[in-house]
């Protein structure tokens, strides 16, 4: 792997620690997070910073493991950054509590590698 590639998931493995500390801190509760408009932003602040990410990763990281939904993840940050108050808040919550976990230990795993 290259060194870039390697600082890059290493920021991207940082985001999903942050959106982890979040979820922490307002107990992977939905009621709060479509109350806490804080708690939205900062959230979607992490998954934009991914997205963002991935357009910096090298094309050969990334052919080298299309398991990891590139596109999906980049797309995502589209919308937010792009089409923001069309956001559908129970698609980012599913997003939050199941894709970013599951997508921390694919970035790990590959920096174990």
């Amino acid at each position: 792997m290259k060194k870039e590639d390697a600082v890059i998931i290493k920021k991207m493995v940082k985001y999903c620690d942050d959106v982890d500390a979040l979820m922490v801190r307002f107990d992977k509760n939905f009621e709060q997070y479509k109350k806490d408009i804080s708690f939205q932003y900062s959230c979607n602040m992490c998954i934009i910073q991914i997205g963002e990410l991935v357009n910096r990763l090298s094309d050969e990281i990334k052919e080298a493991n299309q398991g990891i939904p590139w596109s999906a993840i980049r797309g995502m940050r589209n919308f937010h950054a792009h089409d923001y108050e069309n956001v559908d808040l129970e698609i980012v919550w599913n997003t939050l509590i199941e894709d970013i976990p599951a997508l921390k230990e694919k970035l790990e795993n590959l920096l174990r590698k």
